[in-house]
């Protein structure tokens, strides 16, 4: 794992309800969140990725939605439009502040390459998370399979560091 620079493109892109969502003023905004991405049809690694991301989830409790987003965005977003998304969500009991993004490609594929996650064959696309402050732009990389204590412990740092630095 190590810092990162990424851009975030303030793009509309959709959720799993449908409704627009602009990435960086949105989905991000000043949210301390942890991204990766995935596709519906994927059978390998994005149910594992899914359930890192559901235990993450049990251990944010109340901390999920209000201080910190889980951002999930599809790869392939010609198949994952938002009821796919929908019954995906519903698959992992996802909760309020568990966002799924889909769109245009276009409109996925530049939010993908800002965050360094694009990949032009999407089912080659990195295993990877990023967690990272919306408001003071720290992003971290954990390639592979982080498990939910690394990408909390990440989580608890940020959080803290916006207590310490009086904000």
């Amino acid at each position: 794992s190590g810092t990162v620079q990424v851009r975030l493109l303030d793009t509309p892109l959709l959720d799993q309800d449908g409704k627009t969502v602009r990435f960086a003023s949105g989905a991000v905004g000043e949210k301390v969140v942890v991204v990766n991405t995935f596709f519906t049809t994927c059978t390998l690694i994005c149910p594992i990725l899914g359930a890192i991301f559901a235990d993450l989830q049990d251990q944010l409790g109340d901390r999920l939605g209000r201080e910190v987003r889980l951002i999930s965005i599809t790869v392939d977003p010609q198949t994952d439009i938002p009821p796919r998304l929908k019954k995906y969500a519903e698959q992992w009991e996802a909760k309020p502040g568990w966002l799924f993004l889909t769109g245009g490609k276009k409109d996925v594929d530049q939010v993908l390459e800002g965050l360094g996650l694009y990949s032009a064959d999407f089912t080659e696309h990195p295993s990877a998370f990023l967690v990272g402050d919306g408001r003071d732009g720290k992003w971290t990389r954990f390639y592979g399979f982080a498990t939910p204590e690394q990408l909390m412990g990440k989580v608890g740092e940020l959080l803290s560091g916006r207590k310490a630095g009086g904000r």
